[in-house]
């Protein structure tokens, strides 16, 4: 069985995407919430660093490096998008 902190890095990662995906259904622009969301992805990347490894985790496949490679690649990307749609957004407004 795991242990809890082991589900920090994915709690944080859900809780950011339902939080942008909330802000974007409340009215918000739709490059908020992305924005939200990539620097919860960052945040879960970093987190999953961080977590001291115990023998046991959730992911059996993956090395904690691997995944949070991938999650700080992916919340770069998210990043990047959310950026250059709110210049975008931004531009058009003036």
């Amino acid at each position: 069985m795991t242990n809890g902190k082991a589900w920090g890095p994915y709690l944080l990662t859900v809780a950011g995407a339902a939080t942008g995906l909330g802000t974007i259904a409340m009215g918000l622009p739709a490059w908020a919430g992305s924005f939200i969301v990539a620097c919860s992805v960052l945040a879960g990347a970093v987190l999953r660093l961080l977590v001291p490894h115990d023998g046991d985790s959730l992911l059996a496949v993956r090395s904690r490096r691997t995944d949070a490679v991938i999650s700080a690649v992916l919340g770069v990307a998210l990043g990047v998008v959310a950026v250059s749609v709110a210049v975008q957004w931004i531009m058009g407004r003036q």
